[in-house]
């Protein structure tokens, strides 16, 4: 089993918090660092909070780490060209010494996207663009020269060197009618995010008839699941953070303990370690491979740590 900490960009995180968290993580044996690629928060609050471009900062981290994997959780393929998107990608691996692991996505806020005035069509196209993407991608990694013409995306005996050195290209999201298809047509990876088991369960069998549709084993594709994660050592320590980090969101008519259980119930990764131990367990016997992380103690570290110390071990003996 494989470990990753995800940041989350948009919600003001400065760099010197951002290398702190990877250095901790690569001290305490997580495998990879992610980053969600968002332009600007979603609030007065976070308008004028740091919000870093994922990739110049992937830059600068992987000169101050030495062997976590580094990547983007997700890139939406809307805001770079896709040959852009494959040099930056490509350069990233160059820099760190073949450490890249690439997530794309469709997009989905479109706030932003008006904000910046970046075009954000129906997600049809936006779906068909992900395809085309990964394909001018994957050709710019394999192919001298490279030539792609698709609806939305084209490049013409274009030329990328150097490149990734095990080049690996994930795609994140659970759409059934089309995102699924890609995944089983064309990705390495897929990273879902927001299910139960159940749910989980029956996208897992979706995909799995996608694939054999596609002439491949659902067993190609390596399957991530992030999710946010707040744990204790017993019940008193995980109420205690949860209500530290969490208390300002409950419903003004819900009471605390129907808002802990809620929470429990629609977000895996909360609860004892032991409850969560058992929960990764149920992914992880459903095809899950990696674990990413987000900490909403953000560049406080503590969350992290108790997660390194509490719950990893059990995975790493098992393993």
């Amino acid at each position: 089993m494989k470990f990753g900490v995800q940041i989350e960009n948009h919600l003001g995180i400065s760099y010197n918090g951002v290398r702190k968290v990877a250095l901790e993580a690569e001290r305490s044996g997580f495998d990879g660092l992610f980053i969600c690629d968002h332009l600007m928060g979603r609030n007065e609050e976070t308008y004028r909070q740091p919000c870093l471009d994922p990739w110049v900062t992937l830059g600068a981290l992987a000169q101050a780490t030495k062997k976590i994997s580094l990547g983007t959780l997700v890139s939406a393929v809307g805001f770079r060209y896709p040959s852009l998107l494959a040099k930056m990608g490509a350069t990233l691996d160059h820099v760190s010494g073949g450490r890249l692991l690439l997530t794309v996505g469709a997009g989905w806020h479109e706030p932003e996207y008006k904000a910046y005035g970046i075009p954000f069509p129906p997600v049809g196209v936006r779906m068909q663009q992900l395809r085309e993407a990964i394909q001018i991608i994957r050709s710019m990694w394999s192919q001298d020269p490279a030539t792609f013409e698709g609806k939305n995306f084209k490049v013409d005996r274009a030329w990328c060197y150097p490149r990734p050195t095990s080049p690996q290209i994930w795609v994140g999201g659970g759409g059934e009618k089309m995102l699924l298809r890609i995944v089983a047509d064309l990705a390495d990876g897929w990273n879902a995010v927001g299910l139960n088991v159940d749910e989980y369960a029956r996208k897992v069998e979706l995909l799995r008839n996608l694939c054999e549709d596609a002439r491949r084993k659902l067993n190609t594709i390596e399957r991530s699941f992030y999710g946010t994660c707040l744990i204790g050592s017993n019940e008193n320590e995980f109420r205690e953070s949860f209500n530290r980090h969490y208390g300002q969101y409950r419903r003004t008519e819900e009471s605390m303990e129907a808002f802990v259980e809620r929470m429990r119930s629609t977000r895996p990764l909360i609860g004892t370690a032991a409850e969560v131990e058992e929960k990764m367990k149920s992914f992880q016997e459903l095809g899950v491979s990696y674990f990413i992380l987000y900490f909403p103690d953000k560049e406080g570290l503590g969350l992290l740590r108790r997660f390194a110390d509490l719950v990893m071990p059990r995975f790493r003996v098992a393993s």
